[in-house]
């Protein structure tokens, strides 16, 4: 139930979040006094067919979300605890994974991903490998604290050269938000075994590309679900193939 509410509410807050993001004082008496003096307008909206049809289609979101975390959850404690070490902490994990794909979420439908998600991601990333080094967890899909710290200083580096790179002829390209999720993800496993992330996100985009011919694509809803292929991976060939 817990890992269902989890995912449940990821488009819940990503909602939320960007509806005051970046928020403004003038923003917020904008939108009360838009309520009270449009309020048979609203009315109007909510009654019409594609607001019934847009409600219903964001109700179906949030059940998927909630379905593919307690999925998605369940596996990974079963996997991790049976596997790799019991001792291994599970909820740093579980909340850089919501974390990861509420940035996902929030990207994919504003092609931004705000401070506020990737900042305690980078922090719970560094809690994780200074855990596993101070309890002596060595586990295949984390990297010892110190490493930790040059990993995610070398992405950081790396991305703001790119950045700048594409800064000129695509100033959209590659954000702000994009080098800080990069960042924190090197931090947790280090910057080879994101190179296998981001190759399998490249997959992903040509498949996007070609079948709907999309010429931007948001970085985050790529990462995600390449994450999740590389971490199941990893576990599995490690510990119950060879």
């Amino acid at each position: 139930v817990v890992y269902f509410a989890t995912g449940f509410f990821i488009p819940v807050l990503s909602r939320f979040l960007m509806k005051f993001y970046p928020c403004s004082l003038h923003s917020y008496f904008g939108d009360i006094l838009k309520y009270y003096f449009n309020r048979k307008r609203c009315k109007a909206k909510q009654e019409s067919t594609r607001y019934k049809y847009l409600k219903k289609q964001y109700f179906y979101n949030k059940i998927l979300w909630g379905i593919g975390y307690a999925i998605l959850f369940t596996t990974l404690s079963f996997l991790i605890e049976n596997s790799i070490n019991k001792e291994y902490p599970l909820s740093l994990l579980f909340i850089f994974l919501f974390l990861l794909g509420f940035s996902a979420n929030i990207d994919t439908r504003y092609k931004l991903i705000p401070d506020i998600i990737t900042y305690p991601m980078l922090m719970i990333n560094f809690l994780i490998t200074v855990y596993c080094q101070e309890n002596h967890i060595y586990t295949e899909i984390n990297i010892s604290s110190l490493n930790s710290i040059y990993n995610a200083l070398g992405m950081y580096i790396l991305c703001f050269i790119l950045a700048l790179m594409f800064y000129f002829k695509y100033p959209y390209s590659f954000g702000g938000g994009d080098v800080k999720l990069l960042t924190a993800i090197a931090a947790l496993i280090g910057i080879e075994n994101l190179a296998f992330i981001l190759m399998i996100a490249f997959v992903f985009s040509v498949i996007i590309f070609i079948t709907k011919k999309e010429k931007y694509l948001a970085l985050a809803p790529l990462i995600f679900p390449s994450f999740l292929i590389w971490i199941f991976v990893k576990i599995l060939k490690n510990n119950f193939l060879f």
